[in-house]
C-alpha cells in the first residue's frame, strides 16, 4: 500500500510493501485500522470526479508566473499504467470548474513495479539558477518496491505548462533500504529552492523531517534535520511549507507515535527564513479549535488572501480525520477545514470543506493528503480529495466558500446562546454579573453562568438583539457612537440601531456581529486573549478577535 502505513504503524517493511500491480485496482488487504473496501464502497465522496480510474495523493497549483498561462489550475495525481507508476497532470482553464489531462510524468525509476508514491507539484515563483520563474517541478518518492531498494526523491521539470517533462535531479538518494517520502518545495528567504521530506534512513529515528537546498535545482546541499523527536519511535512526517505575507514560513506535519489519543496528530512550526526551524527536538504546536477539536494524519496547508484586504489573510488546514478534545471522532470529520487569521497562532475555527468524504478511516485513500487551492481573491477554495469508489481510490474536486454564508444561517431566533471568541476561547460576559444599566461587557473564562447567556431576538435580515439572561439588558454601543473603539456595554433594551446586530456566518457555527448604527464589528480590544479584556466595536477587519462561535446554552 502507500507509505501511510509506514508512518502510522511501525511494522516490518516486508508487511508494508505492496506490489504496484495490485495498486492498479487498489483491491488490497488493508491493515486492521483501515476501512475494508466493501465498507468504503457505500461512502463515496461528494464532488466531481477528476478522472476515471485510480488517482492518489492530489496536488494543485494556480499558475502565477507563466505569462499567458497565468490563472490556469494544474492538478497532479498518482496513477498506474500496468505496473508502472505515472504522474498524471490535469489542467483547468476555468478556475477549477472542469479538468482534463494534459501531460504525464513517466519516470523509468518508477516503472516495472519499482514503486511510485507521494508526489508534489510546484511552480517556481522566481528564477533558480538557469530555471526561469514559471518552471513547473514535479517530484516523487521512487523505488520503494524494488529489490534491495535505494529510494530517491526524483525531480522532473516542465517548461510548457505541464505538457512534457524531463528529469532534473534528485534532492535525496538513500544509501540503504530506509525510506524517503513526501517531498515538498518552498523558496527560502535567500532564494534557495528547499526540498522538505520525511526520512527513515537514520537508525536513531524511526522517521524524521529533513530539508536540503539548491541554488540551481541540480546540486543539493546543507542537508539537515528540521523535526527529529527525542523518542526513537516517534515519526514526524508529511511536511508542507507555505510562506506567509509577513515573511514567516509555516510548516504543517504529522507526528505518529506508537499509539494513544494523539497518534499521528497534526502539528506545526514556524521559521523566519524557511531554512532554520529552531531546535529539532521541538515537536511544535497542535492546532485546535476553541473547543479542542484537532486533526489526525496527512495534513496539508494553504494560504488564502483576505477578501477585505487584511494583511494576514487566512491559513487553511486539512487532515484526514477530525477528532474531538477527548479523542473521539468529531461530527465534522471528512468535511472540515480549519482556518486561522492570526498566522497560525491561537485557536483555529471550522469551515465546511468543499468535498465531503463520509467518515474517513485511517487508510491510504479516504481524505488522504487532500489538496487545497484558494482562489486569487480568497473567497473560495478548491479541494481535491480521494475516496473509494468500490475498490478503486478516486479523486474528486469541488469549490466552496472560505468566508461562510455571510448571513445568520443556523441561528435560531429566541434561543439562548453563549458567544465564544475564536481568537481567545473566552466567552462574551457581563462583568461581575452586573445588573445595572451601563454594566461593562467583556470576555471571560467560559463558566456556564447567566452573565454569559444571551437571548438572540430576531429583527429580520439576519439582525438580532442580544439580551443578557442575568440582567435583562441588551448589548449596546455606548451612546450610539460611530467611533472605532467605542465601548460595548449593557443598556436598557430600546430597539435602537446601537443594539441591532447583523450576524454574518464566516464558518461552521462561527459569526461576526456587525452593529447597524456604525457598521462596525463586535471586537475584543487589541486582540487580547486575557480574561477581563474589554469588548468594543471596531472597523471590521476579518480577523479572529471579531469572530464568535455561537453555542446553544
Amino acid at each position: 500500500m502507500l507509505r501511510l502505513f509506514h508512518a502510522l504503524r511501525r511494522r516490518p517493511h516486508a508487511v508494508l510493501l505492496v506490489l504496484v500491480a495490485a495498486l492498479t485496482s487498489l483491491a488490497l488487504a488493508a491493515p486492521a485500522e483501515a476501512a475494508p473496501a466493501a465498507d468504503a464502497a457505500s461512502a463515496t465522496a461528494t464532488g466531481t470526479p477528476l478522472r476515471d480510474g485510480t488517482g492518489l495523493y492530489p496536488r494543485a497549483v494556480r499558475l502565477a508566473h507563466s505569462g499567458a498561462a497565468n490563472g490556469r489550475v494544474l492538478a497532479s495525481v498518482v496513477t498506474f499504467d500496468g505496473d508502472s507508476g505515472i504522474g498524471a497532470i490535469h489542467e483547468s482553464t476555468d478556475d477549477g470548474a472542469t479538468f482534463h489531462e494534459v501531460g504525464r510524468v513517466a519516470d523509468p525509476e518508477s516503472a516495472s513495479g519499482q514503486g511510485l508514491c507521494c508526489t508534489t507539484l510546484f511552480e517556481l515563483p522566481r528564477a533558480v539558477g538557469a530555471l526561469p520563474a514559471g518552471t513547473l517541478l514535479w517530484a516523487s518518492s521512487a523505488g520503494q518496491d524494488e529489490t534491495g531498494r535505494r529510494m530517491a526523491l526524483r525531480i522532473w521539470r516542465s517548461h510548457d505548462v505541464g505538457r512534457t517533462w524531463s528529469y532534473l535531479s534528485s534532492c535525496a538518494v538513500a544509501t540503504g533500504t530506509g525510506g524517503l517520502w513526501e517531498p515538498e518545495f518552498s523558496i527560502a528567504s535567500d532564494g534557495a529552492l528547499v526540498c522538505h521530506y520525511s526520512d527513515e534512513t537514520d537508525a536513531a529515528h524511526s522517521q524524521k523531517l529533513v530539508a536540503v537546498r539548491s541554488y540551481d535545482g541540480v546540486t543539493w546541499q546543507g542537508r539537515h534535520d528540521t523535526v527529529a523527536s527525542g523518542l526513537q519511535t516517534d515519526r514526524p512526517g508529511m511536511p508542507v511549507v507555505r510562506r506567509l505575507p509577513g515573511g514567516t514560513y509555516f510548516m504543517s506535519y504529522e507526528i505518529c507515535t506508537p499509539g494513544g489519543q494523539y497518534q499521528c496528530v497534526v502539528h506545526y512550526r514556524t521559521s523566519a527564513d524557511g531554512w532554520n526551524w529552531g531546535s529539532v527536538t521541538d515537536l511544535g504546536t497542535r492546532p485546535e479549535t476553541v473547543d479542542g477539536t484537532y486533526f489526525r494524519a496527512t495534513p496539508t496547508i494553504a494560504w488564502a488572501p483576505d477578501p477585505g484586504g487584511a494583511a494576514n489573510g487566512r491559513l487553511l488546514l486539512i487532515g484526514q480525520r477530525l477528532l474531538n478534545k477527548d479523542g473521539g471522532v468529531a461530527a465534522g470529520s471528512g468535511r472540515t477545514i480549519l482556518a486561522n487569521t492570526e498566522n497560525g497562532s491561537g485557536p483555529w475555527y471550522e469551515i465546511e470543506a468543499p468535498v465531503n468524504v463520509p467518515d474517513p478511516q485511517i487508510n491510504y485513500c479516504q481524505n488522504y493528503s487532500s489538496a487545497l487551492l484558494p482562489s486569487a481573491d480568497g473567497r473560495t477554495v478548491l479541494q481535491i480529495a480521494t475516496d473509494f469508489d468500490g475498490t478503486v481510490c478516486k479523486p474528486s474536486y469541488a469549490t466552496g466558500s472560505v468566508t461562510g454564508t455571510g448571513d445568520a444561517a443556523g441561528v435560531t431566533g429566541g434561543a439562548v446562546y453563549r458567544l465564544v471568541n475564536a481568537n481567545s476561547g473566552l466567552c462574551l460576559d457581563v462583568a461581575a454579573d452586573s445588573r445595572a444599566a451601563g454594566g461593562n461587557i467583556q470576555q471571560w473564562t467560559c463558566n456556564g453562568l447567566a452573565p454569559q447567556d444571551w437571548t438572540l431576538t430576531a429583527r429580520g435580515d439576519s439582525r438580532f438583539t442580544l439580551t443578557g439572561r442575568g440582567s435583562g439588558y441588551c448589548a449596546d454601543v455606548e451612546n450610539g457612537s460611530a467611533t472605532a473603539g467605542a465601548d460595548v456595554r449593557q443598556w436598557y433594551c430600546n430597539g435602537a440601531a446601537a443594539q441591532d446586530w447583523r450576524l454574518e456566518n464566516v464558518g461552521r457555527s462561527y459569526y461576526r456581529l456587525v452593529v447597524r448604527s456604525s457598521g462596525q464589528c463586535l471586537d475584543v480590544a487589541q486582540g487580547s486573549r486575557t480574561a477581563g479584556a474589554d469588548v468594543q466595536q471596531w472597523t471590521c477587519n476579518g480577523l479572529q478577535p471579531q469572530i464568535w462561535r455561537l453555542v446553544r446554552a
